[in-house]
């Protein structure tokens, strides 16, 4: 959980315009799993709810950031879908 969290903030920090590019490519919806916020203080895991949701930070509203974030997450109900370019695994 921590290198996920480490690694979302530098990309979001450091490299947010591949981020918003990314973002294009995004669809689906959250399907309220809890797979990505499991770790987070403010996820309710027996009501499968953000706490702080209608204030929520901004990372946390664009996840996934990149399909990098839901590579290992079979139940998120995001995908990206696959860019000429791009040879990352997480696309559809």
């Amino acid at each position: 959980m921590k290198d996920g969290w480490l690694r979302r903030r530098i990309v979001w920090y450091l490299k947010r315009q591949e981020v918003l590019q990314a973002h294009k490519r995004r669809e689906g919806s959250c399907r309220r799993c809890g797979a990505c916020c499991s770790g987070c203080p403010f996820h309710d895991d027996k009501a499968r709810a953000c706490k702080v949701y209608r204030m929520r930070p901004d990372i946390c509203r664009m996840f996934p950031l990149t399909p990098h974030d839901i590579r290992n997450v079979k139940t998120c109900g995001f995908r990206f879908k696959k860019d000429e370019d791009d040879q990352e695994e997480g696309f559809d």
